[in-house]
């Protein structure tokens, strides 16, 4: 594993996690993370299988950090979209022509949106692990309809506030999470993140499924207390124009790819459906290597 840096096209620098395999091939794969931070490394997820599992089939794999891990709370959501282009040029600069693009949780909405909005012809297949519609759709299935009325009245207010030009006043939402985790944003980045589709900054898998036009994968745990599993039958039905979808279950997954037996079901599932969606092929050299 090593440390790269990549530079976004508006300048800002990020960093990411790269695993290589010994005989490299001309496929990439790219892991959007998930949770408002967008940190390439959390306790929750193990990696470490889908890393070893993807570079022993000849797949370089990549985790891109969010420039959000660096600034939350005042992050703006789009900006993923600027931070997932700079790696796939990073990839397009060392000569990957086959690029994949994960994205677990709210990585999934992040993924989304960027293929929809950049449709580069390199990106040849997507995943979306244990991925959510949005904050937004997901809190509508699993929270108590007292929570939901208290969401509205955050996001009004948010709304309020960037209305009178105090889109940087903070606000915060207590027990989002089922183990009582909390959150603070700024107004604007409260509707970037957590705003309901009828805010068109806001994150929305469902809604930019139907222009994903490479194979797909959604791949859920039976047992995911964050995003229940009618949310990966939503993301799965929202893509329509995917050539070849597929939705695998996890046996007694959660949310999180915990180490031991769950991440490496999670690994082992993944990289046979790359393997089958994206094929290696052999890296071509180039005239100046010869």
């Amino acid at each position: 594993m090593d440390l790269i840096r990549v530079e976004a096209e508006d300048k800002a620098a990020l960093n990411g996690l790269i695993w290589t395999p010994e005989k490299r091939s001309n496929s990439l794969v790219i892991l959007v993370p998930g949770a408002t931070t967008g940190a390439a490394l959390v306790p929750s997820h193990d990696y470490y299988p889908m890393a070893n599992a993807l570079t022993e089939k000849g797949y370089t794999f990549v985790i891109a950090n969010m420039r959000a891990s660096y600034n939350y709370p005042y992050a703006e959501y789009a900006d993923a979209i600027k931070d997932i282009a700079a790696f796939v040029a990073y990839a397009k600069s060392a000569d990957y022509t086959r690029i994949a693009i994960l994205g677990i949780s709210l990585g999934g909405p992040r993924m989304a949106q960027y293929m929809a909005e950049r449709n580069d012809p390199a990106v040849k297949a997507v995943g979306f692990i244990a991925s959510i519609p949005s904050p937004y759709l997901e809190f509508q299935v699993r929270a108590t309809e007292a929570d939901k009325r208290r969401l509205e009245d955050v996001l009004r207010r948010a709304r309020s506030l960037v209305a009178q030009g105090k889109g940087l006043e903070p606000l915060a939402f207590e027990n989002w999470f089922p183990d009582g985790r909390s959150f603070m944003a700024t107004a604007k980045s409260m509707i970037g993140f957590f705003g309901a589709p009828s805010d068109q900054s806001a994150p929305s898998s469902v809604r930019f499924g139907p222009q994903i036009k490479v194979p797909a994968l959604v791949i859920h745990g039976e047992k995911d207390e964050i995003s229940f599993p009618q949310n990966a039958q939503a993301i799965y039905d929202s893509l329509t124009s995917s050539p070849r979808r597929e939705l695998i279950w996890v046996p007694g997954a959660s949310h999180y790819l915990s180490p031991g037996p769950i991440a490496d079901a999670y690994a082992i599932k993944i990289a046979a459906w790359l393997a089958e969606s994206m094929p290696i092929e052999p890296r071509q050299e180039s005239a100046f290597a010869k």
